[in-house]
Order: C-alpha cells, then structure tokens, then sequence
C-alpha cells in the first residue's frame, strides 16, 4: 500500500509541477538555471566529481524541496518541458573554448560521460526527450548530429561516444535532426 501511494504521489507532483512549470518560468528564468546547470557540469568536471550538484541548484533556484526520487521527476521534468532552451553559454578553460551549446552537447564536450552513465541511462524512456536541438548551419543538430561532428573533428573517445549515441537511439528514441518534423 506504501508503495502505491508513493507512486501516486510522485504522478501527482510531476504532473503538477510540469503544469506548473510550464506557466511560471520566463525565458529569463529558464536561461538563469540553465546556466547554473551547465556550470556544475564544469565544477563537477574540474573538481573530479561524478555528478554535478544539480540537486542544490535546483533547490537554490527552484525552490526545490524534497529526496532524491523526487528530485529526480522534478528536474527530469524541467529537462524534458525546455529542452531546446537549455543551451550552456560560451566557456573557456585554458586555451579549450567551448561555444554556446546544449547541456547534453556540454556534457559530452568536457568528457563528463559518466554523467550518462550515472544518471540519463538510469532512466525509463520518455522520462526525457532527447530530440532537444539547435538550429546549426540552418539545419536541426541533435545530440546524435553533435556526436557524429565531433567524432569527425577528431575530438573525445570514438568509441565511448558512439555507444552513448546508439544506447540514446536505440534505447530512448533520440533522432538525427533530419529525422525530426519540420
């Protein structure tokens, strides 16, 4: 019975925090936390984390109260109702200079894979779309598209990127920019 309520209180919120969300944040708002998470994606990788501390972001920012489950829904939930507006900024470290781009593009650039791994496969399909895209040399780039360019460029592990781009493929039905609607 525990388990049952648990489950239908986790529905609930994130339905009412997806209703929510939808209507409560501005532009200014959405790129406020953006930000905020892309930059711990970049403490997590200078400071040898596995995981950015998206939780405390989220709490600092959002107003987030909760565990971890239902930290999980709610940020799921904030990735999947923005995800074309959840671009990093520029960022420079050393003479590496990473442009403007999608926290899941970011997130493969700084080599933080693990991310993936830890928290995007541990998730059932739907929970977050990953057709999020950006319009590039006035064409749809995904993070599938984004991984094949990089591949070409020479940059990251080959191989470890192509399995995180077929496991998003084959197991969460990302999609190559030209195979999304127009």
């Amino acid at each position: 019975m525990k388990t049952y309520l648990t489950i239908i209180f986790l529905s609930i919120s994130t339905i009412t925090f997806s209703q929510d969300i939808e209507n409560r944040l501005s532009d200014e708002k959405v790129n406020e936390v953006a930000c905020a998470v892309c930059s711990n994606v970049n403490w997590a990788k200078s400071e040898g984390q596995d995981m950015p501390p998206w939780k405390q972001t989220m709490e600092r920012l959002m107003g987030f109260k909760g565990n971890n489950e239902e930290f999980r829904a709610f940020f799921n939930s904030f990735l999947k109702t923005y995800k074309n507006q959840i671009i990093c900024p520029r960022f420079k470290v050393s003479s590496r200079v990473y442009p403007p781009q999608h926290l899941f593009k970011r997130i493969l650039a700084v080599e933080m894979n693990e991310i993936f791994e830890e928290y995007f496969f541990d998730l059932e399909e739907g929970d977050i779309d990953y057709n999020a895209y950006e319009i590039v040399n006035e064409k749809k780039e995904t993070i599938l598209d984004w991984v094949e360019n990089w591949i070409a460029q020479g940059k990251g592990d080959a191989e470890e990127l192509r399995d995180i781009a077929y496991s998003l493929r084959d197991e969460f039905g990302a999609k190559y920019g030209k195979e999304l609607p127009n």
